[in-house]
Order: C-alpha cells, then sequence, then structure tokens
C-alpha cells in the first residue's frame, strides 16, 4: 500500500490549482469537476484511508479533454506529471490513473473511489447547469442514467432532480 498522504482543503486546493489549465478546456470548464467533487462529498462517503484516492481521482478524471478518448489516453499522462511533481508514490498514482482510464465505464465490482466518481460524474448531468446540455440530446435516455448509478442514494436523488427539471421545463 502506499504511504498516506491525508488529503485536506489546501491539498485539494493544490490539485485543483494543477488541474485547473486543462480542466478550463472541457466543454463545462473546471467548474464541472468542482460540481462532481462536492456532489461526492456530499452524498458518497468514502472511508478516510480511501479520501485521497478518490479525491484526486475525481479532480483529475476529465484532466485530459472533453472526448472520453482523450480523458482515457491523455488524462493518465498528465496526470502522472503533476502528481510526481507532487512526491506522490507510483502506487498511487496508479491507482488514480486506473481510476481516470476507466471512468466512464460500468464494471460489475468497483471500488468504492471508483463508485463514488462514478455516480457523482453521473449525477451533476441532472444539475441546473448540465441538465440542458444533455437534455438537447435527440433521444437522451435519461433512465437510462438513472439505471446506471450504483447507490440507491444516488439513484434516487437522480430521479428527484430529473422530476425537477421536467417540471421547471414545463412551466416554461
Amino acid at each position: 500500500m502506499y504511504k498516506q498522504q491525508w488529503v485536506t482543503q489546501l491539498d485539494t486546493d493544490k490539485l485543483f490549482e494543477f488541474a485547473r489549465p486543462y480542466l478550463e478546456k472541457n466543454d463545462f470548464g473546471i467548474a464541472h469537476t468542482q460540481r462532481v467533487f462536492e456532489l461526492a462529498k456530499q452524498n458518497f462517503p468514502v472511508k478516510p484511508e480511501l479520501q485521497e484516492l478518490t479525491y484526486t481521482a475525481i479532480i483529475f478524471h476529465d484532466i485530459g479533454g472533453c472526448t472520453i478518448k482523450d480523458q482515457y489516453e491523455k488524462g493518465p499522462k498528465i496526470a502522472t506529471s503533476i502528481l510526481k511533481k507532487l512526491n506522490y508514490s507510483d502506487i498511487f498514482i496508479n491507482q488514480v490513473c486506473e481510476i481516470i482510464s476507466t471512468h466512464h465505464e460500468h464494471p460489475n465490482k468497483p471500488s468504492e473511489s471508483f463508485k463514488s466518481l462514478y455516480d457523482a460524474d453521473k449525477l451533476v448531468m441532472f444539475s441546473q447547469e448540465e441538465y440542458p446540455f444533455y437534455n438537447a440530446r435527440e433521444g437522451f435516455d435519461w433512465d437510462k442514467i438513472v439505471s446506471l448509478i450504483y447507490t440507491a442514494k444516488g439513484q434516487d436523488l437522480a430521479k428527484k432532480a430529473l422530476a425537477q427539471r421536467r417540471k421547471q421545463a414545463e412551466k416554461r
């Protein structure tokens, strides 16, 4: 196991600072990653010993670019470069990169860190900021997105947000 380097607010701020130039180039900018991070912290708590891995993976999950291909191919290289500069162990870096390079997949037995990122990344799609983007896609299947969320809490939150977004759309 890697040497524990407990995450503090200062550490996550530093990680966001290093990730910012890359994340700002994405469709929703760094704001998407900040929303995913906050949703995960508020709704999908992880054991203290997994927080560093989980939060680092969340902050870096889209660092490679806008497309899944870029995120999978470029993201781990960028994350590795940044994390090496910050003196993280190779084992830790490899764990972060494994999550980055698979975060759009839906494994049957995901790690706790992966689930936290995945569910928050799906749940953010229902946010006021991102819902219009996805909802404008022809044939977008919101029920499928809900069904992909691993946790019952995440599915419930998604269903409630979806009902709220649809209700708001009816009022317009």
